[in-house]
């Protein structure tokens, strides 16, 4: 059953700034939570990893100190991180008063505002013995064969198969593990006991455009390398990080990865950071448009910004 409409009025209110990568979420992020006099609640799944700071364009100094930054730098590269836990950490700081959330993984922000149902395997980490051992397996295969086990998840749950991105290994296999320990499709589960809301969301998305968005991810990536993005993924693979861990799988740190091993270029590889981002960007605005619940409100530019819905939205109006 879904939440009523009484039930869902008294849920706490938060606003998200969401959007495709390098439209410029972070700067009006940062505008809003000074006007709003709050923390911005980063919602990237790549900023959370200590030491990715470049390539995740991480908020510098000088960002930190115009507006607090929270649910960033959580965990290092070898550990273990998911949207169930990002989803708790998030949980802490709305209950802190946190209202505002930045950042463009919506898979994140969709497993704060809505319960999971209730799933078989759901809270087996991803270290178990089990699951470990169930997941090498298939990236052995997948090294081979690439595709298989979204082929597989097609098989055994075509709904639930449609909603991820074929090239996420990630989320694929953890679909795969939660079908085998329910012994069936995870989609009939959640169809019988939908996610529940346990807050309100409205999401802003900025999005300047296609074009204006592929010129602006083309001078990102450049002034990631004049920053020092390679060098940072060499100290990262110095310090015995690699393509083994999740964390360094992340967009941009594959492919340097791969230059640092000696696999490509370097020229290659930022060229390939540029094109993949732009696809990135594509996939991005797909489920934004489509995944999200709650009120959407699409914007151009910062100027378009709706201040009068979002302080409304909040319960700041005339305050």
């Amino acid at each position: 059953m879904s939440a009523g409409a009484g039930e869902v009025a008294d849920l706490p209110a938060i606003v998200a700034i969401c959007g495709p990568t390098a439209a410029g979420k972070a700067r009006l992020g940062r505008a809003v939570a000074a006007r709003l006099g709050s923390a911005v609640n980063v919602c990237d799944s790549v900023k959370v990893y200590r030491g990715l700071d470049i390539g995740s364009a991480k908020p510098d100094e000088v960002a930190r100190r115009q507006v607090r930054h929270e649910l960033l730098d959580l965990v290092d590269p070898d550990e273990a991180f998911s949207a169930g836990a990002y989803a708790r950490a998030a949980w802490r700081r709305i209950q802190a008063g946190d209202r505002l959330f930045v950042g463009g993984t919506g898979f994140y922000l969709r497993s704060v505002v809505l319960a999971p149902s209730p799933m078989p395997g759901a809270d087996v980490p991803p270290s178990d013995p089990r699951r470990a051992a169930f997941e090498a397996a298939w990236r052995a295969r997948e090294a081979t064969m690439p595709g298989s086990a979204h082929r597989a998840l097609v098989a055994v749950d075509p709904a639930t198969a449609a909603a991820i991105d074929p090239r996420n290994v990630v989320r694929v296999l953890r679909a795969l593990f939660l079908c085998e320990a329910a012994k069936g499709p995870i989609s009939q589960i959640r169809r019988r006991s939908p996610p529940r809301p346990r807050v309100r969301l409205l999401t802003v998305v900025l999005d300047p455009g296609v074009e204006a968005v592929d010129r602006a991810i083309e001078r990102r990536v450049m002034r990631m390398r004049a920053a020092g993005f390679l060098e940072e993924v060499e100290k990262l693979h110095a310090a015995g990080y690699h393509r083994g861990h999740k964390a360094m799988t992340s967009l941009g740190y594959r492919q340097l990865l791969d230059a640092v091993e000696g696999r490509r270029t370097v020229e290659e590889a930022f060229n390939d950071v540029i094109v993949r981002t732009r696809q990135f960007a594509r996939r991005q605005r797909t489920y934004l448009r489509t995944q999200l619940p709650g009120e959407v409100i699409h914007i151009a530019s910062p100027r378009d910004f709706p201040w009068r819905r979002v302080e409304a939205f909040l319960g700041r109006e005339g305050s």
